[in-house]
Parts: C-alpha cells; structure tokens; sequence
C-alpha cells in the first residue's frame, strides 16, 4: 500500500474511533496509564497537527498535549487527519527531511511514524472505550515491520513502550503489531 494510502486509511480508522466515544467515556483510563482517553485522544490529534505541519514543512504547533481539543473532539480529530494526509500528499516525496522540532528524519520514516502512532493509539482508545479497533492485516504487517526496524525489543522504559508481549504461535498481524509495542492484544 502506498504510503499516503495507508496514513489515509489508517487516520480514518483512528477518526473513527474517537468519534464513537460515549459522553462518559472521555475520563476512561487507557492502555497508556499516565493519560485518560481525553488525554490519549489530545495526545494524538497533537502529534497528527505536528506531523501535519513537519510534512508542509511548516513550524510545528508544539507540544501535543496541549492541543485544544475544542468542544468537538472527533471534528478536530477529523480535520487535522485531513490537513496531515493532504500535506503528505502535497509533498509528493518522502525522501527529504522531515524536521519535527529538535528531530529529523527521512519523510518515509516521518509518515511511518506518524501513521504508527495515530493507528495503534486509535486501539488503545477502542480499549479504553469498548469499540471494535477493526485493525487491518495488511497495515498492521507492514506496521510491525516498521516498528521491528525503528523501536529497539529491550531494553524498555515503559513510558511509550512496553516490553514485548509474545502474540502467540498464529497471532494475527495485528496481534503481533500490538504485542511487540507492549500491548496485550
């Protein structure tokens, strides 16, 4: 899949997700223990404004978690993934660097990592909030590649990410995907 396709598909499903949290789900804890689901949702759409930004090659708004999540948070959610793809679109090339703050990187490992985030907190939110995460194999793969090359297995602080959890013999991909980040998929 190409990249751009796959960071569409893959902020869809996490749009998705945060427009399905209940009015009393948002103080919910989360798969990532120091955030609630409001918390992991500003965290996301923060980290999308600044990779929406990094890819126009523009300054990045700053600290996800300050993002202001305005009293529609699945708009929000919605319009930022559009400015992110559309911007990666826009840039027609992913070799470059891609400057995010004090970090630069190659633009494919950039949109990589932009899409790894958004794709596996939109499963911690499904958690968080009893929705169906609807994980795509194909994605997912490609994903546990990527994160394979890009996160060391140990040793692991846990703030990011946890030690591996083994997915089993037979594990989906995105079982595998999940475990390896530390999840109990």
């Amino acid at each position: 899949m190409e990249q751009a396709a796959a960071l569409e598909a893959g902020l869809a499903n996490t749009t998705r997700l945060v427009q399905g949290i209940g009015e009393d789900q948002w103080e919910n804890s989360t798969p990532c223990a120091k955030w609630n689901v409001r918390e992991l949702v500003q965290h996301t759409v923060g980290v999308m404004a600044n990779f929406a930004a990094g890819a126009a090659n523009e300054p990045i708004p700053g600290d996800p978690m300050a993002y202001d999540l305005g009293s529609d948070p699945g708009a929000a959610c919605a319009s930022v993934a559009a400015d992110c793809v559309a911007n990666w679109k826009a840039r027609g090339e992913l070799e470059s660097m891609v400057t995010l703050g004090d970090n630069e990187f190659p633009g494919m490992v950039g949109i990589n990592i932009n899409l790894l985030d958004a794709y596996v907190h939109g499963w911690d939110i499904a958690q968080a909030t009893g929705q169906n995460a609807e994980l795509d194999e194909g994605l997912s793969a490609a994903l546990h590649g990527f994160s394979q090359q890009a996160i060391p297995p140990a040793p692991r602080e846990g703030d990011n990410f946890w030690a591996v959890v083994d997915a089993g013999d037979g594990a989906s991909s995105a079982a595998q995907m999940l475990g390896y980040l530390g999840r109990n998929p």
